[in-house]
């Protein structure tokens, strides 16, 4: 989620979502609004054997070594339904014979329908993710072909909490000359993920986050579904700066992103969101 930098009074239009959880919701920025987010990323694989244990639409990394990056978006609201964004990631690690930015996404986020009464709201986010590098596919820092989505969101928003939940569709072609993240076997190239996010308020300034989510698992050759849990914090910093932090565990099943048994990989995450 964006920063989560909403009360129940306010109207669907004036939520943020996004980083730093998984799931996003049916919010927009506002006409003519601003929105800038810079967020840090630290990956961990933990001797993982799945190719793709961290999912996160628009930051996927399937390299099997560990990773540290920064994930910038630039979103415009062009009306106070819909919205455009720019996302790219930096990659200080892991490092090779390519450049280190990668995940080069256009999106557009149109929320078709909202009942204030009710307070929900309805929203359609298609995606398009600019083919990386062939050597940056190798590193597992993006398929190096044309991939295109969209996610179907939900949002409900009750006094002191809020539900988002997504369902997403990904094609993702790649260069089958060349291997992804350093794995040879074939990859499926229709990816599914679903994921559901309660949010809660604490306080005027303060919202903690829980974000659960399943994907298809792109090789082939592997089980057909990876797992994930999240949890996150945003802080107010001031109306228009938000603090976000957040951990998460994935694996082959939802008793390794649980337990205390070691996940397939964890990500920890930190960042800002400023409105202007």
């Amino acid at each position: 989620m964006k920063a989560l930098f909403l009360a129940f009074l306010l109207l669907p239009a004036f939520a943020y979502a996004f980083e730093p959880l998984n799931t996003d919701d049916a919010g927009t920025v506002k006409a003519g609004g601003n929105q800038i987010e810079q967020y840090f990323f630290s990956i961990n694989r933990n001797g993982g054997s799945q190719q793709a244990d961290v999912m996160t639409p628009g930051e996927e990394y399937t390299g099997r070594t560990d990773a540290k990056a920064f994930p910038f978006t630039y979103t415009r609201g062009l009306s106070d339904q819909l919205e455009a964004s720019l996302s790219a990631t930096y990659y200080n690690e892991p490092c090779g014979t390519f450049s280190k930015f990668s995940n080069y996404v256009l999106a557009s986020k149109w929320r078709f329908h909202e009942d204030n009464d009710l307070g929900y709201a309805l929203a359609i986010k298609p995606t398009v993710v600019l083919p990386a590098g062939k050597q940056q596919q190798v590193a597992g820092l993006g398929l190096a072909a044309l991939n295109y989505g969209v996610n179907f969101i939900t949002s409900k928003y009750w006094e002191d909490i809020e539900l988002h939940v997504n369902a997403v569709y990904m094609r993702s072609p790649y260069n089958t000359n060349y291997s992804v993240g350093t794995a040879s076997d074939p990859n499926r190239t229709n990816i599914f993920l679903v994921s559901i996010a309660p949010v809660w308020s604490i306080s005027k300034n303060l919202k903690i986050a829980l974000d659960l989510g399943a994907a298809t698992n792109p090789p082939s050759t592997e089980q057909y579904l990876s797992h994930y849990a999240l949890i996150a914090g945003i802080y107010s910093l001031t109306k228009t700066i938000d603090l976000g932090i957040s951990y998460m565990r994935t694996g082959a099943n939802y008793g390794e992103t649980f337990a205390a048994q070691s996940a397939g990989a964890t990500r920890s995450e930190v960042g800002i969101t400023w409105r202007f």
